[in-house]
């Protein structure tokens, strides 16, 4: 399909950034090092997002743009700005060391605090999915498919997207309130998603404050074009305009169709009191 210019570059863009994350195979590319918080990083991470930044404010100057390897986040510019892109250059830094494919570049657009575009590209398939106004899509070599959440309506036959790296209990128990008997795993947060909008699986809790606004942007606006729903575990839609960048109350997204009765289910586990 045709592709409105700015679509089109941030597709390119990832795809661009894609590229190179699997053409820096030297060692140095991979040597970890890591974050206050315990997140691993690697020199790989740090150069995709300075092209990215670099790319994104030569082409959007007056917009504000938020990336996971930035030492600064202007918090209260960020309240404001009519348009923020927020990125993140490799979701699943523990998965590209491990060498498993299963990490994605990632781009979203919020105006005025909604997300209303976003690419999530995986570079070991070469799949991209993205989002505008007008719908939402998975491209892949020369096709392009539209995109849909699943219609199961019975939450016991869901199958459920799960984190390959971070699992814990209050997950665990979430599936088993919710009487969850298939599931799927994957790294990153993006190919979870992407897992819904294809129709693998139904539903994704992430039972954690690890993720950060830039997690959850292109993600969101893939889901939601495609009939989905995000929000955290009280049943509150994600906040982008917040000065904390960490997602304090977990995250749910599903097909839509059971969404309150699975957040009537699961409210009280998680964040944990």
């Amino acid at each position: 399909m045709m592709l409105d210019p700015e679509t089109h570059f941030i597709c390119q863009l990832a795809i661009e950034a894609g590229r190179r994350i699997l053409s820096s195979t030297s060692q140095p590319s991979r040597m970890v090092s890591y974050k206050p918080d315990g997140e691993p990083v690697t020199d790989a991470d740090r150069a995709i997002n300075t092209f990215l930044v670099t790319e994104l404010q030569r082409r959007f100057p007056d917009d504000l743009v938020v990336s996971e390897e930035a030492e600064d986040d202007d918090a209260r510019r960020r309240a404001t700005a009519h348009r923020v892109w927020f990125v993140d250059p490799i979701d699943g830094t523990r998965e590209f060391i491990a060498g498993n494919g299963e990490f994605s570049v990632m781009v979203g657009l919020c105006v005025e605090g909604c997300p209303v575009m976003g690419v999530v590209h995986q570079p070991t398939t070469g799949k991209t999915w993205y989002a505008n106004a007008q719908g939402a899509w998975l491209a892949q070599g020369n096709t392009c498919q539209p995109l849909r959440v699943s219609s199961v309506n019975c939450i016991h036959d869901m199958t459920l997207a799960v984190s390959r790296s971070h699992r814990n209990r209050y997950l665990t128990a979430a599936a088993q309130r919710l009487g969850i008997q298939k599931e799927i795993v994957s790294g990153s947060g993006g190919l979870k998603i992407g897992l819904l909008v294809e129709q693998r699986a139904d539903l994704f809790i992430s039972a954690s404050t690890r993720s950060k606004l830039w997690d959850t942007a292109g993600p969101e606006a893939i889901l939601r074009a495609a009939g989905g729903v995000l929000t955290d575990f009280q049943g509150r839609p994600l906040d982008y305009r917040q000065p904390d960048l960490h997602h304090q109350a977990g995250l749910v997204a599903s097909n839509g169709l059971q969404h309150a009765a699975i957040i009537a289910k699961i409210h009280d586990l998680f964040p944990p009191t």
